[in-house]
């Protein structure tokens, strides 16, 4: 059975259509325009199985729900929209969304919601019994709001389905309509599993995130508390933080260089300091060297010239000559100080 009105060939002026014509020409309609509001255009509404599917065109207007919750009851439907002309704002529970042709927006039509239509549009609104869906209120939660078919998943599914049975939802017998509001009640359901496990995902992902952040942290303790150790080395550091050395490596790539890199970068930076300190007559060179972790003195001084331009011994002479620097040597170690 098919019911339907329209205000496109009457006067502007008589136009405007009442809540009490609404309900008498489509009897479900009291959820879609509420008591006291007006519609102005066309809609159309048919049994679609057990679904109930409506059309509805017009021009800029606001389109609204139950003026207060009606509670839970076995009647309550969930509303599945698409337009396929227009843009609307979306808005439920202090929520709101932008819904464009083509977007599948889900609501819960037992809840005041609306519809603020901008322009000339076509709306399908596909009302499904709770009852037939079996979803907690919990995949409510999940299903509400606006899915977009550019985005991957079951809405590049459901769009097009959606579509293409509001526009001929007249031509199907009553067992095929049957059959298809149960397929896209399926799709529904498919949805609600997509959906959690993308949030789990999410959640998993930020845990994990959370995780490696920490471990992070905990290594970069360790590897200063242990600089001199001459036996630090990633092997050591995953035994001691129980990981595997694969995993070591993965957590330390968001540093933006490897661990062994950091470790010498850290062992040249403490030997800097204290080869920089004034008035500090350390044993030689390659002492301080060994104090912080490097074996051999040669490698050491070709690893320090690399990092800042200048050999360690002639760093030394430059931060300690007459306990200041000259003008020449200011130059070179505020350059040094930037590379530090």
């Amino acid at each position: 059975m098919s019911l339907a009105f329209t205000t496109m060939s009457v006067a502007d002026r008589k136009r405007l259509i009442s809540q009490d014509s609404v309900a008498r020409a489509l009897p479900s309609r009291e959820n879609v325009v509420p008591h006291g509001s007006s519609f102005q255009g066309r809609a159309d509404s048919h049994h679609f199985g057990f679904l109930e599917v409506s059309t509805f065109e017009g021009t800029g207007q606001r389109l609204a729900g139950p003026p207060q919750s009606l509670g839970s009851n076995p009647g309550d439907a969930i509303g599945v929209g698409i337009h396929t002309t227009g843009s609307a704002i979306l808005a439920q529970q202090d929520r709101a969304l932008r819904c464009e042709p083509g977007d599948v927006f889900v609501i819960d039509i037992s809840r005041p919601y609306a519809l603020c239509e901008h322009g000339d549009f076509r709306l399908h609104l596909f009302q499904f019994p709770r009852t037939v869906l079996g979803l907690s209120d919990e995949d409510i939660e999940a299903l509400w709001g606006v899915h977009r078919p550019s985005a991957q998943g079951v809405v590049q599914l459901l769009a097009p389905v959606l579509e293409t049975i509001a526009d001929s939802v007249a031509s199907y017998s009553q067992h095929l309509a049957h059959r298809l509001a149960g397929l896209v009640t399926d799709l529904l359901g498919t949805m609600v599993s997509e959906l959690t496990v993308v949030e789990s995902t999410a959640v998993a992902t930020a845990d994990e995130n959370a995780d490696r952040a920490d471990l992070a942290r905990r290594i970069r303790s360790f590897v200063n508390q242990n600089l001199g150790d001459r036996e630090l080395s990633p092997e050591m550091i995953a035994a001691h933080h129980h990981v595997s050395v694969r995993y070591l490596h993965k957590v330390f790539a968001n540093e933006g260089t490897t661990l062994s890199r950091w470790i010498q970068q850290r062992r040249l930076e403490e030997c800097r300091r204290e080869l920089a300190r004034l008035g500090h007559v350390p044993p030689s060179v390659s002492a301080v060297a060994k104090r912080w972790g490097f074996v051999n003195p040669a490698h050491f001084s070709r690893s320090f010239r690399a990092a800042y331009g200048i050999s360690p011994s002639d760093w030394h002479k430059v931060r300690n000559a007459d306990g200041s620097a000259s003008p020449a040597e200011e130059k070179v170690t505020g350059a040094l100080a930037l590379a530090g």
